[in-house]
């Protein structure tokens, strides 16, 4: 059974602009960083992160083009996490901005779970992947970033 902090990851951004969110997502379980450049990537990195620690569960299976090969969910994450860090690493903050977020369940293809703004510790609950995104969102436009 998972601990309470190992259920969180911690998502320092580090640069963000109206177009464009960079920054660096860490989990403690693999002691990694997994580096992202847009949206896109750190909900993809984030979904393979889910499925390399077996929580939450995920109550469907995403539908892709194509075959699906045996090996992706393998290998997703050593290609999600681009940089190996130590055990001590645990990245810190973010140059901008710092979330813990967790993600309590994967139902209905998406997230549900909770996320704190760490600078100003406030906690908010989201239903969706694309709710998480708009309150991080709403924080960068709070704070002027």
């Amino acid at each position: 059974m998972l601990e309470a902090a190992q259920k969180r990851i911690r998502i320092c951004i580090d640069r963000w602009d109206r177009s464009r969110l960079e920054g660096r997502a860490y989990h403690p379980i693999l002691r990694q960083e997994a580096h992202f450049s847009d949206v896109n990537q750190l909900c993809t990195n984030l979904e393979k992160v889910f499925d390399a620690v077996k929580y939450p569960a995920a109550a469907t299976q995403c539908r892709v083009f194509g075959k699906k090969s045996e090996d992706a969910g393998k290998n997703g994450v050593k290609q999600a996490m681009t940089q190996e860090k130590t055990a001590n690493t645990t990245c810190a903050a973010g140059k901008k901005a710092t979330f813990i977020v967790q993600v309590m369940y994967r139902q209905n293809a998406t997230w549900q779970g909770q996320v704190v703004w760490s600078e100003k510790n406030e906690t908010r609950q989201f239903r969706s992947a694309l709710e998480l995104i708009k309150l991080i969102d709403s924080a960068a436009e709070e704070s002027g970033l």
